[in-house]
């Protein structure tokens, strides 16, 4: 079954469509792009639906990104898969992990792209469910024998401190899910490809979540700060004498 929708302005979609990698966009290729999206909007057109989500991303506007894609979905006849990853891919930059990686699976399911499915596992794993990537690994195995996923190696040892730590993944990705929800309420958006975890061995095994921010410093410690103190009041007792770490990191000024 195609997974390509009829796209009725392939140049002008596809322009728009790689905004969603290469942000932030310049103002002014934005601006002409609101414009021009606009102006091809239909009632109930599909690929207007989806230019108006991705158009979302880049205005930032999560509650919009939902609405444009879901109409987007209900108006196709059939379930696109690319209409999915499109979906994931402008949730993932608000750090939305979770919901993407659901939407890469759906995405997945419907046409088998192993690509998807290597995006599902790394959004998990960015959620911090690294249970659930366990799980997803034993398949990727199947489908991929040849090709090593980024998690495959440390999937099995972070699984192996969060279950000493007695930490779930619905425990790490609350962790997780206040980091993000700093940023958001800032007007921030994550390169997911960026991010960095890893398991750091000094005198004691720690967990780290590093999470890069083009940036002035004060403001990243400032944010550091409330991550901190968020967490202690919101997470359980396990995460914070855990030496579970996820932190905001200055790598610039924008």
């Amino acid at each position: 079954m195609s997974t390509q929708l009829a796209i009725k302005e392939p140049a002008f979609f596809n322009r728009i469509s790689q905004l969603v990698v290469n942000v932030p966009p310049d103002p002014l290729i934005l601006s002409q792009f609101k414009n021009e999206t606009r102006k091809h909007i239909k009632p109930n057109d599909v690929d207007d639906y989806l230019a108006l989500g991705t158009l979302a991303r880049l205005e930032k506007d999560i509650e919009a990104i939902h609405t444009n894609y879901q109409q987007a979905i209900f108006a196709s006849e059939v379930k696109h898969a690319y209409a999915l990853v499109l979906y994931a891919k402008c949730l993932a930059p608000f750090g939305l992990f979770s919901q993407a990686a659901d939407l890469m699976h759906q995405a997945y399911n419907f046409c088998n792209n192993v690509e998807f499915f290597a995006d599902t596992i790394h959004l998990y794993g960015l959620a911090g469910r690294f249970h659930q990537v366990g799980e997803l690994l034993k398949t990727w195995d199947k489908v991929s024998p040849l090709e090593q996923h980024q998690f495959s190696q440390l999937a099995d040892n972070v699984i192996a401190f969060m279950d000493k730590q007695q930490v779930s993944d619905d425990d790490l990705q609350g962790l997780v899910d206040i980091a993000m929800s700093i940023l958001r309420q800032n007007q921030l958006t994550v390169t997911p490809e960026k991010i960095e975890i890893e398991l750091f061995y000094g005198e004691e095994l720690w967990f780290h979540y590093g999470i890069p921010l083009y940036e002035p410093m004060k403001k990243v410690v400032d944010w550091n700060f409330e991550l901190a103190d968020r967490s202690v009041y919101e997470c359980p007792s396990q995460i914070i004498k855990g030496n579970f770490a996820p932190s905001f990191e200055a790598v610039g000024d924008e």
